[in-house]
Protein backbone atom coordinates (compact mmCIF):
# COMPACT_ATOMS: atom_id res chain seq x y z
CA UNK A 1 0.00 0.00 0.00
CA UNK A 2 1.41 3.38 -1.00
CA UNK A 3 1.86 6.18 1.52
CA UNK A 4 -0.90 8.23 -0.11
CA UNK A 5 -3.46 5.40 -0.09
CA UNK A 6 -2.57 4.55 3.50
CA UNK A 7 -3.09 8.15 4.61
CA UNK A 8 -6.43 8.27 2.79
CA UNK A 9 -7.55 5.07 4.53
CA UNK A 10 -6.50 6.43 7.92
CA UNK A 11 -8.30 9.72 7.23
CA UNK A 12 -11.51 7.89 6.23
CA UNK A 13 -11.37 5.79 9.39
CA UNK A 14 -10.72 8.85 11.56
CA UNK A 15 -13.60 10.81 10.02
CA UNK A 16 -16.03 7.90 10.20
CA UNK A 17 -15.27 7.21 13.86
CA UNK A 18 -15.44 10.92 14.71
CA UNK A 19 -18.89 11.21 13.15
CA UNK A 20 -20.07 8.02 14.85
CA UNK A 21 -18.73 9.22 18.20
CA UNK A 22 -20.68 12.48 18.05
CA UNK A 23 -23.78 10.77 16.66
CA UNK A 24 -23.90 8.35 19.61
CA UNK A 25 -23.31 11.04 22.24
CA UNK A 26 -25.72 13.62 20.91
CA UNK A 27 -28.53 11.11 20.55
CA UNK A 28 -28.89 11.61 24.30
CA UNK A 29 -28.58 15.40 24.41
CA UNK A 30 -32.33 16.08 24.40
CA UNK A 31 -33.56 13.10 26.41
CA UNK A 32 -30.97 12.32 29.11
CA UNK A 33 -32.29 14.68 31.79
CA UNK A 34 -35.92 13.87 31.04
CA UNK A 35 -35.16 10.17 31.40
CA UNK A 36 -33.43 10.76 34.73
CA UNK A 37 -36.51 12.59 35.96
CA UNK A 38 -38.71 9.75 34.74
CA UNK A 39 -36.51 7.29 36.66
CA UNK A 40 -37.02 9.21 39.90
CA UNK A 41 -34.01 11.55 40.07
CA UNK A 42 -34.76 14.82 41.82
CA UNK A 43 -33.29 18.17 40.79
CA UNK A 44 -30.49 18.08 43.38
CA UNK A 45 -29.62 14.50 42.40
CA UNK A 46 -29.40 15.44 38.72
CA UNK A 47 -27.10 18.37 39.44
CA UNK A 48 -24.98 16.11 41.66
CA UNK A 49 -24.90 13.42 38.98
CA UNK A 50 -23.62 15.80 36.33
CA UNK A 51 -21.11 17.23 38.81
CA UNK A 52 -19.85 13.69 39.44
CA UNK A 53 -19.37 13.26 35.69
CA UNK A 54 -17.17 16.38 35.51
CA UNK A 55 -15.12 15.24 38.49
CA UNK A 56 -14.77 11.74 37.02
CA UNK A 57 -13.37 13.31 33.85
CA UNK A 58 -10.85 15.28 35.89
CA UNK A 59 -9.69 12.21 37.82
CA UNK A 60 -9.35 9.84 34.85
CA UNK A 61 -8.16 12.14 32.05
CA UNK A 62 -4.41 11.85 32.68
CA UNK A 63 -4.28 8.14 33.69
CA UNK A 64 -6.25 7.08 30.61
CA UNK A 65 -3.96 9.16 28.39
CA UNK A 66 -0.93 7.36 29.80
CA UNK A 67 -2.67 4.01 29.34
CA UNK A 68 -3.46 4.84 25.70
CA UNK A 69 0.20 5.62 25.04
CA UNK A 70 1.33 2.36 26.63
CA UNK A 71 -1.24 -0.22 25.50
CA UNK A 72 -1.94 1.45 22.15
CA UNK A 73 -4.40 4.04 20.87
CA UNK A 74 -6.43 1.40 19.02
CA UNK A 75 -6.87 -0.61 22.22
CA UNK A 76 -7.86 2.56 24.08
CA UNK A 77 -10.52 3.41 21.47
CA UNK A 78 -11.92 -0.13 21.60
CA UNK A 79 -12.02 -0.06 25.40
CA UNK A 80 -13.77 3.32 25.30
CA UNK A 81 -16.50 2.04 23.00
CA UNK A 82 -17.00 -1.08 25.12
CA UNK A 83 -17.35 0.89 28.36
CA UNK A 84 -19.72 3.39 26.77
CA UNK A 85 -21.88 0.63 25.27
CA UNK A 86 -22.26 -0.99 28.68
CA UNK A 87 -22.75 2.32 30.46
CA UNK A 88 -25.44 3.73 28.18
CA UNK A 89 -27.21 0.38 28.06
CA UNK A 90 -27.37 0.20 31.86
CA UNK A 91 -29.87 3.06 32.09
CA UNK A 92 -32.11 1.49 29.45
CA UNK A 93 -32.24 -1.97 30.99
CA UNK A 94 -32.59 -0.99 34.63
CA UNK A 95 -34.87 1.39 36.51
CA UNK A 96 -32.79 1.15 39.71
CA UNK A 97 -31.11 4.42 40.61
CA UNK A 98 -27.80 2.90 41.66
CA UNK A 99 -27.47 0.98 38.37
CA UNK A 100 -28.24 4.16 36.41
CA UNK A 101 -25.57 6.08 38.34
CA UNK A 102 -23.00 3.33 37.79
CA UNK A 103 -23.82 3.24 34.08
CA UNK A 104 -23.41 6.98 33.63
CA UNK A 105 -20.10 7.07 35.46
CA UNK A 106 -18.87 4.07 33.45
CA UNK A 107 -19.73 5.92 30.24
CA UNK A 108 -17.84 8.97 31.54
CA UNK A 109 -14.75 6.87 32.21
CA UNK A 110 -15.12 5.37 28.73
CA UNK A 111 -15.01 8.79 27.12
CA UNK A 112 -11.73 9.63 28.85
CA UNK A 113 -10.20 6.59 27.11
CA UNK A 114 -11.40 8.06 23.79
CA UNK A 115 -10.23 11.61 24.51
CA UNK A 116 -7.05 12.22 22.53
CA UNK A 117 -6.50 8.56 21.61
CA UNK A 118 -8.23 8.60 18.22
CA UNK A 119 -6.62 11.90 17.23
CA UNK A 120 -3.17 10.68 18.30
CA UNK A 121 -3.69 7.48 16.31
CA UNK A 122 -4.65 9.39 13.15
CA UNK A 123 -1.63 11.70 13.34
CA UNK A 124 0.95 9.04 14.23
CA UNK A 125 -0.28 6.42 11.78
CA UNK A 126 -0.22 8.95 8.94
CA UNK A 127 3.56 9.02 9.24
CA UNK A 128 4.87 12.48 8.47
CA UNK A 129 1.94 14.51 7.10
CA UNK A 130 2.93 17.32 4.78
CA UNK A 131 2.32 21.01 5.36
CA UNK A 132 -1.38 21.75 5.56
CA UNK A 133 -2.47 18.11 5.66
CA UNK A 134 -3.26 18.15 9.36
CA UNK A 135 -5.18 21.39 9.00
CA UNK A 136 -7.26 19.77 6.29
CA UNK A 137 -7.74 16.59 8.32
CA UNK A 138 -8.93 18.45 11.40
CA UNK A 139 -11.17 20.74 9.36
CA UNK A 140 -12.79 17.69 7.79
CA UNK A 141 -13.11 16.06 11.21
CA UNK A 142 -14.94 19.13 12.52
CA UNK A 143 -17.36 18.85 9.62
CA UNK A 144 -17.84 15.14 10.35
CA UNK A 145 -18.39 15.88 14.04
CA UNK A 146 -20.98 18.55 13.26
CA UNK A 147 -22.75 16.16 10.91
CA UNK A 148 -22.83 13.56 13.68
CA UNK A 149 -24.01 16.16 16.19
CA UNK A 150 -26.95 17.37 14.11
CA UNK A 151 -28.08 13.97 12.84
CA UNK A 152 -27.65 12.37 16.25
CA UNK A 153 -29.61 15.12 17.97
CA UNK A 154 -32.59 14.70 15.65
CA UNK A 155 -32.40 10.90 15.71
CA UNK A 156 -32.46 11.03 19.51
CA UNK A 157 -35.46 13.36 19.46
CA UNK A 158 -37.33 11.04 17.10
CA UNK A 159 -36.63 7.96 19.22
CA UNK A 160 -37.31 9.88 22.44
CA UNK A 161 -40.76 10.82 21.18
CA UNK A 162 -41.57 7.09 21.29
CA UNK A 163 -39.73 6.31 24.53
CA UNK A 164 -37.21 8.36 26.48
CA UNK A 165 -35.15 5.22 27.03
CA UNK A 166 -34.81 4.28 23.35
CA UNK A 167 -31.97 6.73 22.61
CA UNK A 168 -29.95 5.08 25.40
CA UNK A 169 -30.33 1.69 23.77
CA UNK A 170 -29.59 3.07 20.32
CA UNK A 171 -26.46 4.86 21.53
CA UNK A 172 -25.21 1.64 23.10
CA UNK A 173 -25.81 -0.26 19.86
CA UNK A 174 -23.96 2.42 17.89
CA UNK A 175 -20.98 2.01 20.22
CA UNK A 176 -21.11 -1.74 19.56
CA UNK A 177 -21.11 -1.03 15.81
CA UNK A 178 -18.16 1.31 16.40
CA UNK A 179 -16.33 -1.56 18.09
CA UNK A 180 -16.60 -3.60 14.90
CA UNK A 181 -15.64 -0.67 12.68
CA UNK A 182 -12.60 0.27 14.78
CA UNK A 183 -11.56 -3.36 15.13
CA UNK A 184 -11.59 -3.86 11.36
CA UNK A 185 -10.33 -0.49 10.11
CA UNK A 186 -7.87 0.67 12.77
CA UNK A 187 -4.37 -0.75 12.44
CA UNK A 188 -1.46 0.36 14.55
CA UNK A 189 2.30 0.09 14.23
CA UNK A 190 3.64 -0.44 17.76
CA UNK A 191 7.21 -1.19 16.72
CA UNK A 192 8.31 2.33 17.60
CA UNK A 193 7.15 1.95 21.19
CA UNK A 194 10.02 1.40 23.59
CA UNK A 195 10.20 -2.19 24.77
CA UNK A 196 10.96 -1.16 28.34
CA UNK A 197 7.47 0.36 28.68
CA UNK A 198 6.06 -3.08 29.37
CA UNK A 199 5.21 -3.57 33.01
CA UNK A 200 5.93 0.05 33.95
CA UNK A 201 2.38 1.43 33.93
CA UNK A 202 2.50 2.38 37.61
CA UNK A 203 5.78 4.25 37.16
CA UNK A 204 4.44 6.13 34.14
CA UNK A 205 1.24 7.09 35.96
CA UNK A 206 3.25 8.40 38.92
CA UNK A 207 5.57 10.33 36.62
CA UNK A 208 2.59 11.89 34.80
CA UNK A 209 1.00 12.89 38.11
CA UNK A 210 4.24 14.58 39.11
CA UNK A 211 4.34 16.34 35.74
CA UNK A 212 0.90 17.80 36.37
CA UNK A 213 1.92 18.81 39.88
CA UNK A 214 5.00 20.49 38.40
CA UNK A 215 2.83 22.26 35.87
CA UNK A 216 0.54 23.42 38.64
CA UNK A 217 3.47 24.72 40.65
CA UNK A 218 4.78 26.73 37.72
CA UNK A 219 1.29 27.95 36.92
CA UNK A 220 0.31 29.00 40.42
CA UNK A 221 3.62 30.51 41.54
CA UNK A 222 5.06 31.89 38.35
CA UNK A 223 2.43 33.95 36.57
CA UNK A 224 -0.41 35.71 38.36
CA UNK A 225 -2.06 36.76 35.12
CA UNK A 226 -2.11 33.14 33.94
CA UNK A 227 -3.57 32.01 37.26
CA UNK A 228 -6.28 34.63 36.89
CA UNK A 229 -6.98 33.62 33.28
CA UNK A 230 -7.38 29.97 34.24
CA UNK A 231 -9.56 30.84 37.23
CA UNK A 232 -11.85 33.20 35.32
CA UNK A 233 -12.21 30.80 32.40
CA UNK A 234 -13.23 28.10 34.89
CA UNK A 235 -15.81 30.48 36.37
CA UNK A 236 -17.20 31.15 32.89
CA UNK A 237 -17.52 27.43 32.23
CA UNK A 238 -19.16 26.81 35.61
CA UNK A 239 -21.71 29.58 34.99
CA UNK A 240 -22.39 28.11 31.57
CA UNK A 241 -23.13 24.82 33.25
CA UNK A 242 -26.07 26.14 35.27
CA UNK A 243 -28.41 26.84 32.32
CA UNK A 244 -26.80 23.88 30.57
CA UNK A 245 -28.38 21.54 33.11
CA UNK A 246 -31.82 23.15 33.07
CA UNK A 247 -32.50 24.06 29.46
CA UNK A 248 -33.80 20.68 28.25
CA UNK A 249 -36.48 20.38 30.94
CA UNK A 250 -37.37 24.08 30.88
CA UNK A 251 -37.98 24.28 27.14
CA UNK A 252 -39.61 20.87 26.85
CA UNK A 253 -42.23 22.08 29.31
CA UNK A 254 -42.55 25.73 28.30
CA UNK A 255 -42.44 25.36 24.51
CA UNK A 256 -44.91 22.50 24.52
CA UNK A 257 -43.77 21.40 21.07
CA UNK A 258 -41.96 18.27 22.13
CA UNK A 259 -38.40 17.14 21.73
CA UNK A 260 -37.92 18.42 18.19
CA UNK A 261 -37.93 22.03 19.41
CA UNK A 262 -35.15 21.09 21.82
CA UNK A 263 -33.30 19.33 19.01
CA UNK A 264 -33.51 22.41 16.80
CA UNK A 265 -32.18 24.55 19.65
CA UNK A 266 -29.25 22.22 20.29
CA UNK A 267 -28.30 22.05 16.62
CA UNK A 268 -28.96 25.66 15.59
CA UNK A 269 -26.35 27.29 17.80
CA UNK A 270 -23.65 24.86 16.63
CA UNK A 271 -24.47 25.47 12.97
CA UNK A 272 -24.66 29.24 13.36
CA UNK A 273 -21.36 29.31 15.23
CA UNK A 274 -19.45 28.16 12.14
CA UNK A 275 -20.10 31.23 9.91
CA UNK A 276 -19.83 33.59 12.88
CA UNK A 277 -16.39 32.26 13.80
CA UNK A 278 -15.37 32.44 10.13
CA UNK A 279 -16.41 36.11 10.10
CA UNK A 280 -14.44 36.75 13.28
CA UNK A 281 -11.42 34.93 11.89
CA UNK A 282 -11.31 37.17 8.83
CA UNK A 283 -11.12 40.21 11.10
CA UNK A 284 -8.54 38.96 13.55
CA UNK A 285 -5.78 40.67 11.56
CA UNK A 286 -7.27 44.12 12.04
CA UNK A 287 -5.66 44.63 15.45
CA UNK A 288 -4.59 43.04 18.71
CA UNK A 289 -7.46 44.61 20.61
CA UNK A 290 -10.17 42.74 18.69
CA UNK A 291 -9.95 39.67 20.92
CA UNK A 292 -10.74 41.74 24.01
CA UNK A 293 -13.76 43.29 22.31
CA UNK A 294 -15.02 39.94 21.05
CA UNK A 295 -14.84 38.33 24.50
CA UNK A 296 -16.53 41.22 26.28
CA UNK A 297 -19.22 41.91 23.67
CA UNK A 298 -20.01 38.22 23.17
CA UNK A 299 -20.13 37.47 26.92
CA UNK A 300 -22.29 40.48 27.73
CA UNK A 301 -24.59 39.87 24.76
CA UNK A 302 -24.92 36.23 25.77
CA UNK A 303 -25.76 37.21 29.35
CA UNK A 304 -28.49 39.52 28.10
CA UNK A 305 -29.94 36.81 25.87
CA UNK A 306 -29.90 34.33 28.76
CA UNK A 307 -31.86 36.77 30.92
CA UNK A 308 -34.40 37.25 28.13
CA UNK A 309 -34.68 33.48 27.71
CA UNK A 310 -35.49 33.11 31.41
CA UNK A 311 -38.03 35.94 31.66
CA UNK A 312 -39.65 36.17 28.20
CA UNK A 313 -43.39 35.40 28.31
CA UNK A 314 -43.32 33.96 24.78
CA UNK A 315 -41.78 30.48 24.32
CA UNK A 316 -40.71 31.41 20.77
CA UNK A 317 -38.79 34.45 22.00
CA UNK A 318 -37.26 32.39 24.79
CA UNK A 319 -36.07 29.71 22.35
CA UNK A 320 -34.48 32.28 20.03
CA UNK A 321 -32.84 34.06 22.96
CA UNK A 322 -31.33 30.83 24.25
CA UNK A 323 -29.94 29.97 20.82
CA UNK A 324 -28.35 33.43 20.70
CA UNK A 325 -26.93 32.93 24.20
CA UNK A 326 -25.35 29.57 23.27
CA UNK A 327 -23.90 31.09 20.12
CA UNK A 328 -22.45 34.10 21.94
CA UNK A 329 -20.79 32.04 24.68
CA UNK A 330 -19.32 29.72 22.06
CA UNK A 331 -17.76 32.69 20.26
CA UNK A 332 -15.86 33.68 23.42
CA UNK A 333 -14.06 30.34 23.75
CA UNK A 334 -11.35 30.67 21.03
CA UNK A 335 -10.18 33.99 22.49
CA UNK A 336 -10.15 32.57 26.01
CA UNK A 337 -8.06 29.59 24.93
CA UNK A 338 -5.69 31.78 22.92
CA UNK A 339 -5.17 34.14 25.87
CA UNK A 340 -4.22 31.23 28.14
CA UNK A 341 -1.88 29.72 25.56
CA UNK A 342 -0.04 32.99 25.08
CA UNK A 343 1.00 32.98 28.74
CA UNK A 344 2.51 29.49 28.47
CA UNK A 345 5.97 28.34 27.43
CA UNK A 346 6.62 25.29 25.31
CA UNK A 347 8.24 23.37 28.13
CA UNK A 348 5.17 23.44 30.36
CA UNK A 349 2.35 23.89 27.85
CA UNK A 350 0.86 20.38 28.01
CA UNK A 351 1.01 20.08 31.79
CA UNK A 352 -0.34 23.58 32.33
CA UNK A 353 -3.22 22.90 29.94
CA UNK A 354 -3.91 19.69 31.86
CA UNK A 355 -4.03 21.77 35.03
CA UNK A 356 -6.48 24.15 33.34
CA UNK A 357 -8.67 21.23 32.30
CA UNK A 358 -8.66 19.84 35.85
CA UNK A 359 -9.55 23.25 37.30
CA UNK A 360 -12.39 23.61 34.80
CA UNK A 361 -13.81 20.20 35.58
CA UNK A 362 -13.55 20.61 39.35
CA UNK A 363 -15.02 24.13 39.25
CA UNK A 364 -17.96 22.89 37.19
CA UNK A 365 -18.49 19.92 39.48
CA UNK A 366 -18.44 21.88 42.73
CA UNK A 367 -20.52 24.70 41.24
CA UNK A 368 -23.24 22.34 40.07
CA UNK A 369 -23.43 20.67 43.48
CA UNK A 370 -23.90 24.07 45.17
CA UNK A 371 -26.55 25.23 42.69
CA UNK A 372 -28.32 21.87 42.68
CA UNK A 373 -28.81 22.03 46.44
CA UNK A 374 -30.88 25.20 45.96
CA UNK A 375 -32.93 24.20 42.90
CA UNK A 376 -36.22 22.45 43.61
CA UNK A 377 -37.45 22.27 40.02
CA UNK A 378 -35.29 22.10 36.91
CA UNK A 379 -37.93 24.05 34.98
CA UNK A 380 -37.71 27.02 37.39
CA UNK A 381 -35.07 29.25 35.83
CA UNK A 382 -36.33 32.74 36.70
CA UNK A 383 -33.72 33.07 39.45
CA UNK A 384 -30.84 30.82 38.41
CA UNK A 385 -30.42 32.06 34.84
CA UNK A 386 -30.37 35.81 35.65
CA UNK A 387 -27.85 35.10 38.44
CA UNK A 388 -25.71 33.11 36.00
CA UNK A 389 -26.05 35.98 33.50
CA UNK A 390 -24.82 38.49 36.08
CA UNK A 391 -21.81 36.28 36.78
CA UNK A 392 -21.09 35.95 33.06
CA UNK A 393 -21.11 39.75 32.71
CA UNK A 394 -18.56 40.07 35.50
CA UNK A 395 -16.39 37.14 34.41
CA UNK A 396 -16.53 38.20 30.75
CA UNK A 397 -15.38 41.71 31.61
CA UNK A 398 -12.50 40.43 33.71
CA UNK A 399 -11.51 37.89 31.04
CA UNK A 400 -11.57 40.58 28.38
CA UNK A 401 -9.34 42.84 30.47
CA UNK A 402 -6.93 39.99 31.23
CA UNK A 403 -6.79 38.85 27.61
CA UNK A 404 -5.35 42.23 26.68
CA UNK A 405 -2.44 41.55 29.06
CA UNK A 406 -1.86 38.00 27.82
CA UNK A 407 0.44 39.00 25.00
CA UNK A 408 4.11 39.31 25.82
CA UNK A 409 6.60 37.37 27.87
CA UNK A 410 5.29 34.87 30.44
CA UNK A 411 6.60 35.17 33.98
CA UNK A 412 8.06 31.64 33.92
CA UNK A 413 11.00 31.03 31.54
CA UNK A 414 11.37 27.81 29.59
CA UNK A 415 14.51 26.76 31.45
CA UNK A 416 15.57 27.53 35.03
CA UNK A 417 17.80 30.58 35.06
CA UNK A 418 17.36 31.23 31.36
CA UNK A 419 16.24 34.49 29.86
CA UNK A 420 12.66 34.13 28.68
CA UNK A 421 12.54 34.12 24.88
CA UNK A 422 10.33 36.38 22.86
CA UNK A 423 6.93 34.74 22.55
CA UNK A 424 5.25 34.37 19.21
CA UNK A 425 1.50 33.78 19.61
CA UNK A 426 1.13 30.01 19.20
CA UNK A 427 -1.60 28.02 17.60
CA UNK A 428 -4.54 27.41 19.87
CA UNK A 429 -4.12 24.19 21.82
CA UNK A 430 -7.17 22.45 23.17
CA UNK A 431 -6.93 21.47 26.80
CA UNK A 432 -7.63 17.78 27.46
CA UNK A 433 -11.26 17.12 28.14
CA UNK A 434 -12.48 20.53 26.94
CA UNK A 435 -12.49 20.04 23.21
CA UNK A 436 -16.10 20.72 22.19
CA UNK A 437 -18.20 18.47 24.37
CA UNK A 438 -18.53 17.19 27.89
CA UNK A 439 -17.20 14.02 29.41
CA UNK A 440 -20.35 11.97 29.24
CA UNK A 441 -23.67 11.52 27.58
CA UNK A 442 -25.54 13.04 30.50
CA UNK A 443 -23.19 15.99 30.72
CA UNK A 444 -24.00 16.79 27.09
CA UNK A 445 -27.12 18.40 28.48
CA UNK A 446 -24.91 20.69 30.57
CA UNK A 447 -22.05 21.14 28.15
CA UNK A 448 -20.01 24.13 29.11
CA UNK A 449 -16.96 23.86 26.93
CA UNK A 450 -16.59 22.88 23.73
CA UNK A 451 -15.18 19.56 22.08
Amino acid sequence: MTTGSRQRRIARTYLALSALDYFADFMLSVTALLLLQERGFGSAAIFAMIAAVWITEAVFEIPTGVIADMIGRRASVLLSLLLRAVGTGALFFSSRVEVAVAGMLLAAVGLTFWSGALEAWAVDESGAPGTGQLDRLFSLSRIAENAGLVSGTFAGAALGSVSLALPQLAAGLICVAGLGLAGLWMTEDRSAVAADQAGRLGARLWASTREVASGARHTLRGDRILVALIGVSAVLLALRGIPGVQWTVFFERSAGAGLFVVAVMRSASSLLEIPVLAWVLRRQHSGDHLRRRIIIVAAWSGAGCLTVAALAPSPAVSVLAYIAYSLALGVTMPGVRAAINERLTSRHRATALSVAALVNALMCGVGLVVVGARVNDLASVAHTWPIAAAGIVLAGGVMGALSGRARGTPAVPDLPGATPPAITPPAIVVAPGTAGRSASTVAEASHAASR
